[in-house]
């Protein structure tokens, strides 16, 4: 078996194709973009809810990426913002597509169950887990694409501070690893963090966590374990489907070592896989853990 079909546990035809699907351009990805340039589009608008496409020149990844903006059409602007990370063979537009993150938020917010916010779904694909999950590459690309590049268009655009209550961030697989990586790094930034059916690296180290000694560092001097914006633990969310045969075991170690470091989070388990349908099911839960008016506490 491939290391690839390994990766998710999938015949490696899909695996393939899913893999090629998700990095077929759309046309506005082919239209050419100057470094420091943006490109600002309006993919839908409801009477609530406008969905937003900044399209940028990343330094980081050396070429253009995008995120779609959820802006709730609220009587002030959105002080708030929350990055919602897609999995590994997702890209952005699936979110809406599959999940309806856009109608579920639309709804909840209608409901008053929430406070308007920015929610963010940048655009994470990256051709080579392999290579940005290699330990010879400690500090991967997307923790300078992702709270520094993405994050700070969000800022400047919307008008939201870089108050760390004012900032949320989590995903889905792939999503959800990268997430927590994040909130080790980006405490100071992040104040709460949820990570649904997640990968776990288990070299990684947890608030405050002590750096080896021995620890490969970048060019830069940052290794596995810098910290990057210092700051409190996050609140934490952890979730998985008990049928999810790829990360179950992963995400209850994950809440066991926590659990044994002594940090607070709350672990949400019930009936599903690693599929649209139970990442849709906790989609509500996810939103009111980070944006609800009555702020869910992390809890062991």
């Amino acid at each position: 078996m491939s290391r690839l079909s390994q990766l998710r546990g999938i015949p490696f035809t899909f695996a393939v194709l899913s893999l090629c699907s998700c990095w077929r351009k759309y046309p506005f990805e082919k239209v050419p973009i100057a470094r420091g340039q943006q490109q600002i589009a309006t993919v839908s608008e409801t009477p609530s809810l406008k969905v937003e496409r900044i399209r940028f020149w990343s330094n980081e990844m050396s070429e253009p990426r995008y995120f779609l903006a959820l802006v709730p059409k609220a009587a002030t602007p959105p002080e708030a913002a929350f990055i919602l990370n897609h999995g590994w063979f997702d890209r952005p537009e699936y979110l809406l597509k599959y999940l309806k993150v856009d109608e579920v938020y639309s709804a909840m917010l209608a409901r008053g169950e929430l406070k308007p916010a920015i929610v963010v779904i940048p655009d994470v694909r990256f051709k080579n887990f392999y290579r940005v999950n290699s330990r010879h590459i400690p500090f991967p690309r997307y923790l300078t694409l992702v709270p520094e590049e993405v994050a700070g268009i969000v800022s400047q655009h919307y008008k939201i501070p870089f108050e760390r209550d004012r900032w949320a961030i989590g995903g889905f697989s792939f999503g959800g690893y990268l997430s927590l990586d994040v909130g080790r790094r980006y405490p100071g930034r992040f104040a709460s963090v949820s990570v649904i059916s997640g990968l776990v690296d288990p070299q990684w180290s947890f608030w405050p966590g002590q750096a080896p000694a021995s620890e490969t560092v970048d060019a830069h001097g940052r290794g596995r374990s810098t910290v990057v914006v210092p700051g409190p633990i996050p609140r934490l969310l952890l979730a998985c489907g008990t049928d999810d045969h790829r990360q179950f075991n992963t995400m209850l170690q994950l809440h066991r070592t926590l659990e044994g470091l002594g940090i607070p989070h709350i672990w949400s388990t019930g009936p599903g896989a690693h599929t649209w349908e139970y990442w849709g099911s906790v989609l509500q839960a996810m939103f009111r853990f980070h944006l609800g008016m009555q702020r869910q506490d992390a809890t062991k």
